[in-house]
Order: structure tokens, then sequence, then C-alpha cells
């Protein structure tokens, strides 16, 4: 987790979109140590739908399970998807299992 990964964090907690999207478009594009900060703030921001969220959340947890943060957002952008009557996959269905190369 990069050093700063806490201070952007609470920054989006604080509703500092700002000065979080400054901080995280400076970062290299190819640097996916911050996907979680942009997807929670693509979340927060409503420019990414709860739904949207929750899949590239997905596909960050079949790679690696325990991605610093991503768990959490997952379970909060699944709230926001059930308060506002959004489909789910987290209400509707299981994730696929995930098949291991031997």
């Amino acid at each position: 987790m990069p050093s700063d990964f806490e201070a952007i964090d609470r920054l989006l907690e604080a509703g500092d979109m700002d000065q979080a999207r400054d901080i995280l478009s400076s970062i290299d594009a190819s640097d996916e140590s911050y996907a979680v900060l942009q997807i929670k703030l693509a979340l927060l921001d409503g420019s990414l739908p709860p739904a949207a969220a929750m899949q590239r959340l997905i596909a960050l947890m079949r790679r690696q399970p325990d991605w610093p943060g991503a768990k959490v957002l997952y379970q909060i952008a699944s709230q926001r998807a059930y308060a506002v009557h959004e489909s789910s996959v987290s209400h509707s269905h299981i994730p696929p299992p995930v098949k291991r190369d031997s």
C-alpha cells in the first residue's frame, strides 16, 4: 500500500473530492496500487454507479483476494446499490469460482 493511501482516503472520507482527485490524477495510470481509491472517488462523486464499482472491485479481488481496502469499499458500494434499489451482484448472485492455474 502506498504511503499516502490513508491520507487520500481521509480526504475522500472528509468529502474533499477535488484535492483527492488532484492527487490521484498526478499518479501514473499504470500504478494499480491506487485502484481502490480511484474507484472510491468515482463512486463518491457519482461518476461510477455502485454496480460498476462492485464489478471493478470483484476483478481486483479475483487477482488478489486481500487487495487493500477492496472488501470494505465493496460493502459500501453494495449498500449504496441496495439503497437506490439498483440491482446488485452481491444481493442476487454469488461470484463465480476463481479457477487457479496449477
